[in-house]
C-alpha cells in the first residue's frame, strides 16, 4: 500500500498517455454513485393528484386540464346561434335538431320565394309597363312619376266595350267606398282626440294634478294601452283593473246596504209606534174600536162578516 499506484489511460487512437501518480488517500476515496436518470425519478401521479388536475364548472362541464386545448365548438354553432338567439345548444342532439328546423325554414322560404317570383315574372311578361313602373320606383322614382313616364292617363280609364270595363267599374267603386270609410274614420279619430284632451284636462283639475303628476299618470296608462294593443296582458294589469272595478262595486254595495238599513230602521220605528196604541185593535161587540180611525186598516171581507155576526147576536 505504501507503493504508489500508477494508472495508464489509453486514448482512442491507441497512443499512451503520461503516467499519472495517485496518492494512497486518493485511491481510498470511492467514486460517487451515479445519479439515476430523469425518467426513473418521475413517479406515477396518485389518484388525488389526478383529481386535482381536472376542474369542473358549476354547470357540470369539465374544464380542460392545464396545457390541454379547449374543446372545439360545433361546426354549426355560429350559424344556429344567429338563427335561434334565444336557444341554448348543449349537445350534438340539440345542434342536429336546430339544424333540421333551420333547413326547414330555409326550404319553406325558398319555396314561397320561387312561387312569388314566378307570379311576378308572369305579370311582367303579360304587362311589360308594370315592370317598367316597378323598375323606376326601385331606382327612386315616385309612383306617379313612374306612372307618368310609362302609362298615359287615358289608358287608365276603361271604356264601355273593353273586356275589363265591368271589373274596372267594380274596383273603382270599391276604392271610392274604402276612401270614404277612411276619411270618416280619420274625422272620428280627430274628434276623439279633442274629446280626450278635454277629459284629461278636467280629470287633472278634479284630482288636483299638476302637469308633472298628470304626465306621470298618463305615461303609465299609455304603457298599459300599448301592451294591450300589442296583445300583452299581465297579471299586474288585470289586478289594477280588478281593484278599480271592485271599488265601484263596493261603493254600490255600500249604498244599497245603507238604503236597506234605513228602510229597516223605518219599519222598526213604525212597529214600535203601533205597539204603543192601547187595545188589541179588534172591534168590540156592541161598540166601536178604541183604535184611532187613522190607524185602522180598510175593512176586509172577514171584518165585514164578523161585524154582521156581532150585530145578529146583539139582537
Amino acid at each position: 500500500m505504501d507503493e504508489e499506484k500508477k494508472e495508464t489511460i489509453v486514448p482512442g487512437e491507441g497512443e499512451p498517455l503520461e503516467e499519472q501518480k495517485v496518492t494512497p488517500d486518493e485511491a481510498a476515496v470511492p467514486d460517487p454513485p451515479a445519479e439515476p436518470e430523469k425518467e426513473e425519478q418521475e413517479e406515477t401521479e396518485t389518484p388525488e393528484e389526478e383529481e386535482e388536475g381536472t376542474e369542473e364548472t358549476g354547470s357540470g362541464e369539465t374544464l380542460p386540464a392545464e396545457g390541454e386545448e379547449p374543446p372545439t365548438a360545433h361546426k354549426y354553432a355560429d350559424r344556429l346561434t344567429k338563427a335561434f338567439p334565444d336557444r341554448e345548444f348543449k349537445s350534438d342532439e340539440d345542434y342536429e335538431k336546430g339544424m333540421d328546423e333551420y333547413l326547414q325554414e330555409l326550404e319553406g322560404y325558398k319555396e314561397r320565394g320561387t312561387m312569388a317570383n314566378q307570379k311576378l315574372i308572369s305579370l311582367f311578361e303579360s304587362e311589360p309597363q308594370v315592370g317598367d313602373v316597378v323598375r323606376d320606383m326601385i331606382n327612386g322614382a315616385t309612383f306617379r312619376e313612374a306612372l307618368a313616364r310609362h302609362i298615359s292617363p287615358e289608358d287608365l280609364t276603361a271604356i264601355e266595350g273593353d273586356p275589363d270595363y265591368e271589373g274596372w267599374n267594380k274596383r273603382k267603386a270599391e276604392r271610392e267606398e274604402l276612401l270614404k270609410k277612411r276619411n270618416a274614420k280619420k274625422e272620428e279619430y280627430d274628434k276623439n282626440l279633442e274629446f280626450t284632451a278635454k277629459a284629461i284636462d278636467e280629470f287633472a283639475k278634479e284630482n288636483n294634478m299638476d302637469d308633472e303628476a298628470a304626465a306621470k299618470f298618463l305615461g303609465r296608462f299609455d304603457a298599459m294601452l300599448a301592451d294591450i294593443n300589442s296583445g300583452k296582458i299581465s297579471k299586474e294589469m288585470l289586478m289594477t283593473m280588478k281593484r278599480a272595478w271592485d271599488y265601484d262595486n263596493d261603493i254600490a254595495t255600500a249604498r244599497t246596504q245603507g238604503e236597506v238599513a234605513g228602510t229597516n230602521k223605518k219599519i222598526v220605528a213604525q212597529k214600535e209606534k203601533a205597539s204603543k196604541v192601547k187595545g188589541d185593535g179588534l172591534p168590540k161587540i156592541g161598540g166601536t174600536s178604541e183604535v184611532p180611525a187613522a190607524n185602522n186598516p180598510a175593512p176586509s171581507y172577514i171584518d165585514s162578516l164578523l161585524e154582521r155576526t156581532n150585530k145578529k147576536r146583539a139582537l
